[in-house]
């Protein structure tokens, strides 16, 4: 006969011991995660900047910064990550919380297994020994927060950004600085202006001894479109119609003029000279001189070799 007192009464215990087993084999299984763990297992976090950094765990990790040790040939290199500013990570290429880091943590410093330094191992980083007058500097990976650009910073080199061996154009590595020089976030859009030496007739320009500075290049880069590296952001900014690479007539170095806009803050410019914008070849320099072409065959049939008068 069918019980409702009996059956009413039972439903809770089932459903309180469905929830206790339930907690004891997510326990269990996070303990089996923890247990696999080793002292030398690899960790990859990605953090707020979206930039990724993988290695061991150092044992003076703890719990407001994480240490990570990279091994390059004889080099051990350490760089210390506040947590605030990790957004994922993995351990031993699983995806992992922060829960089982912690544990991590806390197993390594338990063990504090430091391998033994040969004679060809560079530690960066301070010296366990004191010294007087010694300070401590540390760089840690920037947080969410971001000070008022006070100016910029810029570098550029000629560059292939393809398959063929030939110069696609100019990369520009910039970063904005805030008033102390360390980098800052931005928001805008990176303007560039190019000029070159570009030959002439000598009865046109006599005084300039038949070439005149022109602008032969204008970009505007979203800074989306850029891409980061390291601290800085970098811009590929491709040559034009006037192309120092297929037409012998621009000069090998010019002048760019870089503006960072940033909205509700102005614009910061920067002016880089001397840029090479063709690689240098002393025998292709001089086969040029010597009248003959400076690429060979189907090397590069754009060229267009400068007119002699």
């Amino acid at each position: 006969m069918y019980d409702p007192i009996s059956s009413s009464s039972i439903g809770p215990f089932v459903v309180a011991f469905s929830f206790a087993l339930g907690s004891v084999v997510a326990l269990s299984s996070r303990h089996v995660f923890a247990n696999d763990m080793g002292t030398g297992a690899i960790v990859e976090l990605t953090t707020t900047s979206g930039r990724t950094f993988r290695g061991t765990i150092a044992p003076d990790s703890d719990f407001n910064t994480v240490r990570l040790t990279t091994s390059r040939g004889s080099i051990m290199l350490t760089r210390p990550i506040a947590w605030t500013a990790i957004r994922h990570l993995t351990i031993d290429d699983q995806p992992s919380s922060f829960e089982q880091l912690a544990s991590l943590i806390t197993m390594i410093q338990a063990t504090n297994e430091k391998p033994p330094l040969s004679e060809n191992v560079l530690t960066v980083g301070p010296s366990e020994l004191p010294r007087d007058h010694e300070v401590s500097v540390e760089q840690t990976e920037a947080g969410p927060h971001s000070a008022p650009i006070a100016r910029l910073t810029a570098w550029a080199t000629c560059k292939s950004w393809d398959r063929d061996p030939m110069i696609d154009g100019l990369e520009v590595t910039f970063a904005a600085e805030d008033a102390k020089g360390l980098p800052t976030a931005a928001y805008g859009h990176l303007e560039a202006d190019l000029y070159a030496f570009q030959g002439e007739s000598f009865n046109i320009v006599p005084h300039g001894q038949g070439a005149k500075l022109r602008k032969i290049g204008t970009w505007r880069v979203p800074l989306e479109q850029t891409f980061a590296r390291y601290d800085s952001r970098v811009a590929q900014l491709a040559y034009q119609s006037r192309s120092p690479v297929t037409d012998g007539s621009v000069s090998a170095m010019g002048i760019l003029v870089v503006r960072l806009i940033v909205p509700g803050q102005g614009t910061f410019s920067t002016t880089l000279e001397d840029i090479r914008l063709r690689p240098y070849s002393a025998i292709r320099d001089a086969n040029t001189l010597r009248g003959n072409q400076r690429y060979f065959g189907n090397e590069n049939p754009r060229y267009r070799p400068p007119a002699r008068p």
